[in-house]
């Protein structure tokens, strides 16, 4: 029972910094103008997610969606996993394998992929350089992986 409610206070207190994170920035439909040369990265909280760094853009308020930036090392990425709500990506630099759907693809620069809601996915820098995506979520963020 006690491990129950560790893990909901837990839950609570994430949600709790998501949705102040979220509130700090500016909304998805405020002119802005944002770049990756400036973009503030830090490393991805995602479970497995070493040399993911992430860079929040916009949000729309609570329980809204998100645009951001996503920059890889060479073989990292996100182990294969859904999101309750569609996710709209594109590769701005590097080369990446996508895994969307039970099918593999080779991405560069300017390719545009969409995973629709609970569409199992997994992006991965394939190198030789660094990786950077642009992504638009149409709902809050969440991370279902893929046993």
């Amino acid at each position: 029972m006690r491990g129950t409610a560790r893990a909901v206070i837990a839950l609570a207190l994430l949600a709790g910094a998501v949705v102040l994170a979220q509130a700090a920035l500016p909304t998805m439909d405020a002119a802005l103008t944002a770049s990756p040369a400036t973009a503030k990265f830090a490393p991805a909280k995602t479970r497995h997610s070493e040399g993911v760094m992430q860079a929040p853009v916009a949000a729309d308020p609570p329980p809204g969606g998100s645009v951001g930036y996503g920059k890889y090392v060479p073989g990292a990425g996100i182990p294969e996993h859904w999101h309750s709500h569609a996710e709209f990506s594109t590769v701005i630099a590097g080369k990446m394998r996508l895994k969307l759907a039970g099918r593999t693809y080779d991405l560069e620069p300017g390719a545009y992929w969409v995973a629709p809601p609970k569409t199992p996915h997994q992006l991965t820098c394939v190198g030789p350089g660094e990786c950077l995506t642009f992504s638009r979520r149409a709902g809050p963020v969440d991370y279902n992986f893929v046993k």
